[in-house]
């Protein structure tokens, strides 16, 4: 598959909570308008493996985490931004937290085993996004499982209900990148 032809679901969703809760939705939410703002995005070292397969270029959207029944109230459950990979994966390093206090805080509020400081840093990485913040997002036609970070959806997809979701996706990606 090439890059044009695959579409990521980058999960941005908090790991305090475990349960569908309104603090569950909060960190949903917080942890997604970081990574929008940061066009960047801090992550344990076990969810590098999943990063490391995203190429610059690559074409991805956001989805809010939270439980759907904060969907109206919070947002949860739907995809609210669209764009590219802008960089491979890399260490996260001290200087990193420091360009980037917003998304240091956020990240450190909403996950439950991040370094307390820049020093504790201990294989955690980062990757870069250029995003585009939709106009109307769009309820998620996918449901993320638990260690989910990156869900690749392509037009030949064999991963059950997921197959449908790429035209779908597709077309709400095509229109966010078109907006002015």
């Amino acid at each position: 598959m090439t890059v044009e032809h695959v579409i990521y679901v980058v999960v941005n969703a908090e790991d305090t909570q475990g349960v569908p809760n309104l603090a569950n939705a909060l960190g949903g939410r917080d942890v997604c308008d970081a990574h929008i703002a940061a066009q960047a995005d801090m992550m344990y070292a076990s969810l590098c493996q999943q990063a490391e397969q995203l190429d610059p270029g690559a074409r991805i959207v956001m989805h809010q985490g939270g439980g759907r029944n904060f969907r109206l109230q919070l947002g949860s459950g739907r995809l609210v931004a669209a764009g590219r990979i802008k960089s491979k994966v890399r260490p996260l390093t001290a200087a990193d937290a420091a360009n980037y206090p917003g998304l240091w805080a956020v990240t450190s509020r909403w996950y439950k085993k991040w370094p307390g400081t820049p020093g504790g840093i201990s294989g955690e990485q980062i990757i870069f996004y250029d995003l585009k913040k939709a106009k109307a997002a769009m309820p998620t036609p996918i449901t993320p499982m638990r260690g989910n970070k990156f869900i690749a959806l392509h037009p030949n997809c064999t991963l059950h209900h997921r197959c449908s979701a790429y035209a779908h996706v597709r077309a709400w990606w095509e229109k966010v990148m078109s907006e002015p």
